[in-house]
């Protein structure tokens, strides 16, 4: 299982292809900025996306895998905001690809903990080749909050099995 950490914040692990091989890296730049927002006394919501490339080569390969993801909760000082929700994910294939994947994830949304749970998955014999995977991740603002500058780390971790 590769891991690594996104503080809306990237960093990238690339493995190398043999017989059968799993890879994982997030391909996002870090740090992830969402949009700002005024305060208006109306709840908001800003939504980012984290990409990530998923290979699944070689022989043999026929176990599926998954990508999860965790965060922390958004603080700025002692004030927090709601959990983040993962609210779509997607998988396009980077070039030839054996077997699109056939995730079994249902959105809306997932919402995050330290947890780590799954936000996109390729079944058995599924997911055989090179995929970007790109989920989509909502911020709530409520009404109330205070301003500030809120943080969360997001964790995203990969691995084979269905």
């Amino acid at each position: 299982m590769r891991s690594l950490l996104v503080l809306l914040l990237a960093l990238v692990f690339v493995g190398g292809a043999t017989a059968a091989s799993f890879s994982f890296a997030v391909t996002t730049v870090s740090p992830v900025t969402v949009a700002t927002v005024t305060l208006n006394g109306v709840d908001q919501t800003k939504t980012f996306s984290i990409a990530d490339t998923v290979a699944y080569t070689g022989g043999s390969n026929n176990a599926g895998w998954n990508v999860q993801a965790s965060a922390t909760t958004p603080t700025s000082g002692s004030n927090t905001l709601p959990a983040l929700k993962v609210t779509a994910g997607t998988a396009v294939c980077q070039g030839t690809c054996a077997t699109a994947p056939t995730s079994s994830v249902t959105y809306p949304p997932i919402v995050l903990s330290t947890t780590a749970v799954r936000v996109f998955n390729a079944a058995t014999t599924t997911g055989q080749g090179t995929f970007t995977v790109t989920n989509t991740f909502q911020v709530t603002y409520p009404a109330n909050i205070y301003p500030g500058t809120y943080v969360s780390t997001v964790t995203l971790t990969g691995s084979t099995g269905p």
